[in-house]
């Protein structure tokens, strides 16, 4: 059997199992230690009996058992890096990585080469603020987490990939002293009565549902933020489409004075809140 043949066959599966079919391809190209460009130019040669039987037998543990590709391969690409995954941590998504776009963004157009100070809230894996030290030298990172099985994951990747950062241990802003240039974080947005997928139930429960409406950490982020915020800074958020509104009327009641800007996503999906103090986004 072929890699064509033998990934025809894993679509075929995954679409009678209402599975992702790119997720199939991921798969083969991991396991088989192959990039993109490797593995379509070994597309059509045969693979060993051992490869089909290993392939197939972890194929259905994503397709039967529910349990992420990300999580049988042991990584997931986020910005072009390898992040550490397991059930302690929520697989980094492609709208994140556009989270990390606009903040390297405001960085250029307000903060231009200065050295400032980033926290990242909730950090999980280290995605973002592991990214943003990585992208940006002149940002000095922490990145904090309630789960200390978290922060085990996202010490993982400092070291795997050589990023620089402040790991704390911490409920929000209870055990951070410094005040930061900005803020960022991807709080838990799923509201706690919402039926989602059985694979995203692998995922901790700790960093999915945030309360009845889903904006419970968002109103707790702004009220106690002030403290930890310097003159001129920006808070980044990300959040779910339906709660742009919301996360608006709290950002307005706890800064009245900020800019405030609202974006989509790249599926045109209200997605991101920004709140600039101080000058930022005016």
């Amino acid at each position: 059997m072929t890699y064509e043949a033998l990934l025809k066959l894993a679509t075929q599966k995954a679409k009678h199992h209402q599975k992702e079919e790119e997720a199939c391809r991921l798969l083969m190209m991991e396991i088989s230690n192959q990039d993109a460009h490797q593995f379509y130019l070994q597309f059509k040669s045969e693979v060993a009996d051992t490869f089909v039987e290993r392939y197939l037998t972890l194929l259905d543990k994503y397709l039967i058992n529910h349990i992420p590709i990300q999580h049988l391969i042991g990584h997931s690409y986020f910005f072009g890096y390898p992040f550490n995954v397991n059930q302690d941590v929520l697989i980094p998504r492609s709208e994140t990585e556009q989270l990390v776009e606009h903040i390297l963004m405001y960085y250029d157009t307000y903060f231009q080469d200065q050295k400032i100070d980033v926290l990242d809230l909730g950090t999980g894996s280290g995605c973002i603020g592991l990214t943003l030290a990585l992208e940006e030298k002149n940002m000095q990172v922490a990145i904090s987490d309630i789960s200390d099985k978290a922060l085990e994951v996202a010490r993982s990747n400092m070291d795997k990939l050589g990023a620089k950062a402040k790991i704390i241990l911490s409920d929000l802003f209870d055990d951070i002293k410094p005040k930061f240039d900005i803020i960022v974080s991807n709080p838990p947005y799923i509201p706690d009565d919402e039926i989602v997928e059985d694979i995203v139930t692998k995922e901790p429960s700790i960093a999915l549902y945030g309360g009845k409406l889903g904006t419970d950490f968002y109103d707790k982020i702004l009220k106690q933020a002030k403290s930890h915020l310097k003159d001129k800074a920006l808070i980044a958020f990300e959040h779910g489409f339906q709660q742009k509104d919301q996360i608006l009327s709290f950002a307005k009641t706890h800064f009245p004075n900020a800019i405030i800007i609202q974006k989509k996503d790249l599926q045109g999906k209200d997605r991101f809140t920004f709140i600039g103090i101080g000058g930022i986004l005016g």
